[in-house]
């Protein structure tokens, strides 16, 4: 008769003991989850592969250099990588105004 009241006293704090523990493992697994998630998503960002001159811009062939390798995260050591040449030909604002409005002779 005394066992079952020491058992029931012990399980009032015992109880809320044990749901604040499950809830801590829970949001440290969360907490973890966005930790992973965030460190994943920073080596994603390292992949250089969109501003690689070899980059086609087609979904069947990214690469031309190396296909199976292309925006994985084994790309972000590739030894053939080349940076894209600076494109030169774009028209600034400016001389298109000068264009539209003839002042500079259409030049």
């Amino acid at each position: 008769m005394i066992l079952p009241k020491i058992i029931m006293l012990q399980m009032g704090w015992i109880c809320p003991l044990l749901i604040w523990l499950v809830l801590l493992c829970f949001f440290c697994a969360i907490f973890f989850a966005i930790e992973d998630g965030y460190l994943y998503l920073r080596q994603l960002h390292q992949i250089p592969c969109d501003r690689c001159s070899f980059h086609t811009g087609e979904t069947c062939l990214k690469c031309t250099v190396h296909p199976y390798k292309a925006f994985t995260v084994e790309a972000v050591t590739c030894e053939d990588w080349e940076g894209k040449p600076v494109n030169t030909t774009r028209i600034g604002w400016k001389l298109l105004w000068h264009r539209e409005c003839g002042e500079c002779g259409g030049n």
